[in-house]
């Protein structure tokens, strides 16, 4: 198989971005002198206090993932430090599948936090999807983003002729896809974000592509078409838990009989170590944590359709209505 086209490489990417996420959070750590003062077992409050940050928020945030970590934990309003240790390893087998180039993305996002413990909407945090849409379209634009297109063509089997909604479609795949589809098919991309539409828009216009863009929340999507294929990528962590099965409902309802969805994130129990790179998404203010596999499972099944679940990557669900 085609490495870009192999799941296994959104899983392994994924993986080392949680890692590395994971690294910066204790360079955090050591840098805002959190861990020195954690030696004498201070109250949440009398940390807070202690570390010279003006965004406490931030910094409570801060002290809740180290806990979910299990870095520090609490005992009787006291915070101690767990004993927590961490070993580096760079496997030949996995190293065959990395694509690069989000590690100057994170990069970004990791300078991002120091001006965030400043304020909150300090002019160096790049994470709005309107007022930063540049940004997430560089996000976007990435080996990486371009390797979870291919692999998301590929399980749903998108070819010339096909009609397919993407929800949560940003400023990038609606002309990848376009062109997948051809001038026979057709693509439904579907953002809240204008800013990304109107850099989406650009591209599609340009190549005059079969594509209809949408500013829409996907909790308000009708079922007025149907489609042959449903994407949805990185999108449910932005998602309220308690709206995301009105969202999969939308979706399925949508989707044709021996059609299929594509449901693609790091999700939560299917990763370690990922509320480190939570802490950095949570930048962007519309964030809400990544879904549980099980939980999303769950919520399917749980609307009554007909379906088969298959998971073809620990990052990746494939649902397809019988």
């Amino acid at each position: 198989m085609n490495n870009m086209r192999n799941p296994r490489i959104i899983d392994v990417n994924l993986d080392m971005m949680i890692r590395t996420s994971l690294l910066h959070i204790i360079a955090l750590g050591t840098k805002h002198g959190v861990f020195s003062f954690l030696t004498k077992n201070p109250t949440p409050q009398e940390l807070i206090d202690e570390i010279d940050l003006p965004n406490r928020r931030l910094l409570l945030s801060f002290i809740n993932v180290l806990k979910r970590l299990n870095i520090i934990e609490e005992r009787d309003y006291a915070l101690y430090l767990d004993g927590f240790s961490y070993t580096i390893k760079i496997p030949q087998g996995k190293y065959d599948l990395v694509v690069p180039d989000w590690v100057s993305v994170q990069e970004e996002i990791y300078r991002m936090v120091d001006y965030a413990f400043i304020t909150p909407v300090h002019p160096h945090v790049l994470m709005d999807f309107d007022k930063d849409a540049d940004f997430w379209d560089m996000r976007m634009n990435t080996k990486f983003s371009r390797a979870y297109r291919d692999v998301t063509a590929s399980l749903l089997g998108i070819k010339k002729g096909m009609s397919v909604l993407d929800i949560g479609c940003g400023s990038v795949s609606p002309a990848y896809f376009g062109e997948k589809v051809g001038y026979n098919g057709f693509y439904m991309g579907v953002d809240y974000s204008p800013a990304l539409l109107d850099i989406a828009r650009a591209r599609v216009e340009a190549k005059n592509l079969p594509v209809e863009l949408k500013e829409l929340d996907a909790r308000l999507i009708r079922p007025v078409n149907e489609y042959d294929a449903v994407i949805l990528s990185f999108v449910l962590e932005y998602v309220e838990p308690k709206d995301r099965g009105r969202v999969l409902k939308n979706a399925l309802d949508v989707l044709k009989s021996g059609g299929r969805m594509a449901i693609v994130d790091p999700f939560i129990d299917s990763f370690e170590f990922v509320p480190a790179l939570e802490f950095f998404e949570s930048l962007n203010k519309e964030f809400r944590g990544f879904p549980a596999a099980k939980e999303i499972t769950e919520r399917i099944l749980a609307l009554g359709f007909d379906v088969e679940i298959e998971r073809p990557a620990r990052s990746v669900l494939l649902v397809r209505k019988l």
